[in-house]
């Protein structure tokens, strides 16, 4: 009988699911996973039937529409004051784990080594383990899940490839600061690391914070 063996034997089922059944077992809020608890727009709605009635329903540009592309720069240049170039630096992807599998899977060599903050998002440490890569986790500060100066620059090695930043951090809630983003940038000066940044909830910034992005910080 054919049988497929898992290339990551020691994944197990993600907290993420365990939560989510947890929430769901006691009809609790899920905190969990994002699942938005509101309904789609339906202006939103309205525009994706009438522009498939249009005949957009077709296989997109490898980058990603330009319209979209255009758009994204737009709201790049609202917020951060940069508008980068529509194509050169930006991609369309299904999601924010697909970019960043595939930014993984593009840099990461076996025998690279690649640093990820704990406590990590699941996909992070698989994904580099699948490229022949290594994990080197580095323990944010307790109890407010800042980041460690110190032990960053203790963890970084001549093997070291990327460095996978994840703010605002997912599953604490933590936010790095400039002051954090400043010192990367000066930690990573003239070096051949790669950062990359992971902010899918750059904008659910609460309490007075403000979110810096790793690109314009």
């Amino acid at each position: 009988m054919l049988q497929i063996h898992s290339k990551l034997p020691n994944v197990g089922t993600t907290i993420f699911t365990v939560m989510s059944a947890l929430a769901n077992e006691h009809q609790a809020i899920n905190l969990a996973q994002g699942f938005p608890n509101f309904a789609c727009s339906p202006e939103l709605i309205d525009l994706v039937s009438f522009y498939m009635k249009q005949g957009f329903n077709q296989y997109a540009p490898m980058p990603g529409v330009l319209a979209l592309r255009e758009q994204i720069a737009h709201k790049t240049a609202l917020h951060y004051n940069h508008k980068p170039n529509v194509n050169t630096e930006i991609t369309v992807t299904c999601g924010a784990t697909e970019a960043v599998f595939s930014t993984i899977t593009a840099c990461v060599q076996p025998g690279d080594e690649v640093i990820i903050f704990e406590p990590a998002f699941d996909i992070y440490a698989p994904a580099v383990t699948l490229c022949g890569g290594v994990t080197k986790p580095v323990q944010l500060n307790l109890p407010d899940y800042s980041l460690n100066h110190d032990l960053l620059k203790k963890s970084i090695s001549s093997k070291t490839k990327l460095i996978i930043l994840n703010s605002p951090h997912n599953p604490t809630g933590a936010v790095l600061s400039h002051e954090d983003m400043l010192f990367l940038a000066k930690l990573l000066k003239g070096t051949d690391i790669i950062l990359l940044s992971d902010e899918v909830y750059e904008h659910m910034v609460f309490d007075g914070k403000k979110h810096c992005s790793g690109a314009y910080c």
